[in-house]
């Protein structure tokens, strides 16, 4: 409709011209206004409007024919006034059909242009949303690298490279100069020079460090690792992998690469080979522990039978001589074993302080004038689980590695505390200790200290550095074993030309936990005659000695070379008061496993296990019960009649 109202100006010049018929008004170039009018209806009502304006013009034309009004060039005639009829027509619709022309034109453009804003409003949220996960992907991407300890760095071609190359570092990440302790911008300052470059690389490591440069200027990919020198000294495994990038033409451009800290996966390593190393001398030893152990039965079984049969006093002292060099040997063995964590203890409720100054009566004999000792022992100190002889034993072999650190004198510092040990310490620190209480026992000199290259090692199995025939090497490791063992853990600090400090850390009994001690009653134990006793042993020898003692105590035994020998013995002459039998013996019947295939049918029979070395009881002894007896070969007359006595007296003190 607002188009159409373009046609109004047409129509209105027409009425005008009607009026000059009564006004006698004249107007001038009447048609002339007419077709003007024509032509602004068309050029901007468009198509119809023109064409609306055209046929106003033309009937208009038409009528002044008749009334004989008008210029004769446009109504003289019908031919005059049909050109002019056409002319309106013409002109109208023209520039009418121009008008819409136009005019879709621009509203295709206007329409093209709208979809063009909305393919870009789409490109730009498409753009928006990709450089959001690009951005996301890099985080992640860093945050992986940053959680796994993963350094990058790149570097100009060298001069083999490149003629004009430089080989410095373009660019290095936090954590790749983290790897040698140092900030980015120092990495790259120390890594422009060849020599600065190698004042962080360890000494050894030069020569692998150095070529591998040389391959890479040359154009090949490098895999290797070597030692980071930081400045404090420490040292750090770095594994670094780099390769050369290249142009079309096969220039070089730049190196780049990757490096990782392998260092605690090193020392984890290294943890898991010490382990074996102990674990493969423990096996060994306690194979010749066994074997050894039940030498030394016969041996000390002879003897005490001897030394009951012989009235001679000067061969009788003789006798208690070699009983005690027997029980040296058992000691010895029972050494060889600690470090393997292997030894049979004996642990009981214990006042650390007391062990310390019992030690220290006897214990600083062995130090000369020349070395003051001070203690610093704790009161009220938690009271402990321990073995008493191996503490002792741990305590003087630590005095006596402080007394040669000292050979010109010094001082030696002994001293005790209560401490606790959190989750979290555990965790930062990677210790291998539970959390809880613990007494800890700190034993320091001021020696000449422990080169830090040998610190590592002061815990390994024949590991000395002192002069041939004055050190075994086996000292520290029985002590830390003896720790282990117990469920504790022992830490060493030293500075050279400063002196060093051992800490022991033994686990502290609980609150409620008062456990009886197993300290044996010297007095005699009489037979009862009635009492049989069902004995499983495959040692010839230590059969004969168990069964003479017995014997000669009065008590009624039946013997069995084997687990499956004597379960038949068993079946065939029983019931029995006792079993006693070694854990390990040929045959599918270990010691264990008969007690629990006798047990089938007598559930209440009591029974002692003889084993050659501690760990036997524990890898076979899934059947033992808490109240069987346990006694380590060899073993007294004494201790086994008493044993014996013991398990007999508690089943029928229960009838």
């Amino acid at each position: 409709m607002a188009r159409l109202a373009w046609a109004l100006p047409t129509l209105f010049s027409i009425l005008l011209v009607y009026a000059t018929d009564f006004t006698g008004f004249t107007l001038p170039v009447p048609f002339l206004i007419i077709i003007v009018c024509v032509m602004l209806a068309g050029s901007f009502g468009g198509v119809h409007t023109g064409l609306l304006s055209g046929c106003l013009a033309s009937l208009f034309v038409v009528q002044s024919y008749f009334k004989e009004f008008g210029p004769q060039t446009l109504t003289g005639g019908w031919t005059q006034v049909a050109l002019g009829s056409i002319l309106f027509l013409f002109v109208g619709t023209s520039l009418g059909r121009l008008k819409d022309q136009r005019d879709n034109s621009i509203k295709s453009f206007r329409a093209s242009e709208e979809q063009l804003k909305i393919y870009l409003k789409q490109e730009a949220e498409i753009s928006e949303i990709e450089t959001s996960k690009s951005a996301a992907s890099e985080a992640r991407l860093e945050t992986a690298v940053r959680l796994a300890g993963i350094g990058h760095f790149s570097f100009e071609p060298g001069v083999e490279a490149h003629g004009s190359g430089t080989g410095n570092c373009k660019f290095c990440s936090v954590q790749h100069s983290m790897h040698f302790g140092l900030t980015p911008e120092e990495y790259q300052a120390v890594s422009s020079d060849k020599d600065k470059q190698l004042t962080i690389i360890h000494p050894d490591d030069h020569k692998l460090f150095l070529e591998a440069l040389h391959q890479l200027d040359l154009g090949n990919t490098q895999n290797f690792e070597f030692r980071a020198l930081r400045r404090d000294g420490e040292v750090r495994f770095i594994h670094q992998i780099e390769e050369p990038i290249f142009d079309k033409s096969g220039t070089m451009l730049e190196t780049i690469g990757t490096s990782i800290d392998l260092t605690d996966l090193r020392s984890a390593e290294a943890r898991v080979r010490q382990s074996q190393r102990i674990e493969a001398i423990g096996t060994l030893t306690g194979g010749v522990a066994h074997d050894f152990n039940n030498l030394l039965a016969i041996i000390l079984g002879n003897l005490e039978l001897s030394l009951e049969v012989s009235k001679d006093t000067e061969r009788s002292e003789l006798i208690q001589s070699a009983i005690k060099a027997t029980l040296r040997g058992a000691d010895l063995t029972k050494n060889l074993l600690s470090f393997s964590r292997r030894a049979h203890l004996e642990p009981s409720r214990q006042d650390l302080n007391k062990i310390v100054q019992q030690n220290m009566n006897w214990g600083t004999r062995v130090l000369p004038a020349t070395i003051d000792v001070e203690n610093s022992l704790m009161a009220g100190l938690w009271e402990v689980e321990i073995d008493p002889t191996s503490a002792e034993n741990a305590i003087l072999n630590i005095i006596l590695n402080g007394r040669d650190a000292m050979p010109n004198g010094g001082k030696l510092t002994i001293e005790t505390s209560n401490v606790r040990v959190g989750d979290e310490y555990v965790a930062q620190r990677d210790e291998d200790i539970e959390p809880g209480r613990y007494v800890m026992l700190a034993i320091s000199d001021t020696g000449h200290g422990i080169p830090k290259d040998k610190l590592e090692r002061v815990f390994e199995p024949f590991f000395t550095d002192k002069p041939v025939g004055l050190g075994s090497g086996l000292g520290l490791s029985m002590v830390q074993g003896f720790i282990k063992q117990s469920g504790g853990a022992i830490r060493v600090y030293s500075e050279v030309g400063v002196g060093t400090t051992f800490k022991l850390y033994f686990k502290a009994a609980d609150y409620d936990a008062l456990k009886t001690q197993k300290g044996l009653d010297e007095q005699s134990h009489a037979a009862d005659g009635n009492a049989s006793i069902l004995i499983a042993e495959d040692e010839e020898e230590v059969m004969r000695i168990l069964s003479r003692i017995l014997r000669d105590a009065g008590y009624a035994i039946t013997t069995a070379v084997s687990g499956d020998a004597a379960l038949e013995v068993f079946k065939a002459s029983g019931p029995f008061d006792l079993l006693l039998t070694d854990v390990v013996m040929p045959g599918k019947l270990l010691g264990p496993a008969l007690a629990n295939a006798v047990r089938q049918t007598d559930p209440e029979l009591p029974c002692i296990f003889l084993s050659g070395y501690a760990s036997e009881a524990t890898v076979h002894g899934n059947e033992l019960r808490p109240s069987d007896i346990r006694l380590m070969k060899p073993v007294s007359r004494t201790d086994l009649l008493q044993a014996v006595s013991e398990a007999i007296s508690k089943v029928r003190k229960n009838d």
